[in-house]
């Protein structure tokens, strides 16, 4: 059920990332348990201009080209020694689709039991405004239990929150919701932004209990903000949440059109 909260998490960190922004993270399982993750981030316009802009004001040679800096081989290689015993960096390959630019950064590790992932982690630093963002709880890894023909995705329940103190302050929640202008300028700066964490097994599944299936496709988790933001409602709920609960954020996420989860904390696949 974790993955409801990331899905939440990263629709709130939306609302300081400006501009379209995708995010898949696609892992497929070889028969003898290895395989690769592959991490594919486009950037809008609007996210591109700014990123140029605080790169200029920042006066750093190295990030002449942020892109370039924020997908870089160092800076993947880094990420890799946090994912578990034997990731390793493989290739990161730019993508430059119409105005929006990005990267697919691929890993590959020698044992999916030895795997730790948590999807999505890592977009709040892909904005100059991160400072601004609100805290969330770090996320606890998915992990994997593979035996035999036998793959387990384990999703850790949530943390309950810490008990807020009775005279801390809280923030006023934003009434987007009935706000046409507000509405129609949300919509076109997150109206494209996508995110999803699938798991492929090419050599095909036997059974499964996972939610949704397509073939030899598992979605662990998708979300498409366009698709949330038709109803007129979805904006005021997102501002409104909780972002300190993560089993209030559950709820909330649940039956939104747009968005697909894997509720179970513990899904079960059986391969070919």
């Amino acid at each position: 059920m974790k993955l409801i909260l990331l899905g939440l998490a990263s629709t709130l960190v939306a609302l300081v990332l400006p501009g379209c922004l995708q995010n898949e993270t696609t892992i497929r399982l070889e028969k003898d348990g290895s395989g690769t993750l592959t991490e594919r981030t486009t950037l809008g316009a609007q996210m591109l201009a700014m990123l140029d802009q605080f790169a200029a004001l920042g006066g750093d040679a190295a990030a002449e080209d942020p892109v370039a800096d924020m997908f870089s081989a160092e800076k993947a290689k880094a990420k890799a020694a946090t994912m578990g015993e034997g990731v390793t960096f493989e290739k990161s390959i730019p993508i430059a689709d119409g105005g929006n630019r990005g990267a697919a950064v691929t890993y590959r590790f020698a044992d999916i039991n030895k795997l730790r992932i948590s999807p999505g982690e890592n977009l709040k630093d892909l904005s100059p405004m991160a400072a601004q963002a609100p805290a969330m709880p770090k996320p606890t890894p998915i992990t994997f239990t593979y035996v035999g023909d036998t793959l387990s995705i384990i999703q850790p329940e949530p943390e309950k929150p810490a008990a807020r103190a009775p005279d801390a302050p809280v923030a006023p929640v934003p009434d987007l919701a009935g706000n046409p202008e507000m509405e129609a300028m949300m919509k076109q700066m997150l109206g494209d932004m996508k995110m999803s964490f699938k798991l492929v097994l090419p050599g095909g599944i036997a059974e499964t209990d996972a939610t949704h299936r397509d073939g030899e496709t598992l979605t662990l988790m998708e979300m498409e903000m366009g698709k949330l933001l038709e109803k007129p409602d979805t904006l005021k709920k997102l501002a409104g949440a909780d972002q300190s609960n993560p089993a209030a954020a559950m709820e909330l996420m649940k039956g939104l059109d747009g968005v697909k989860m894997e509720a179970k904390p513990k899904v079960t696949v059986k391969l070919k």
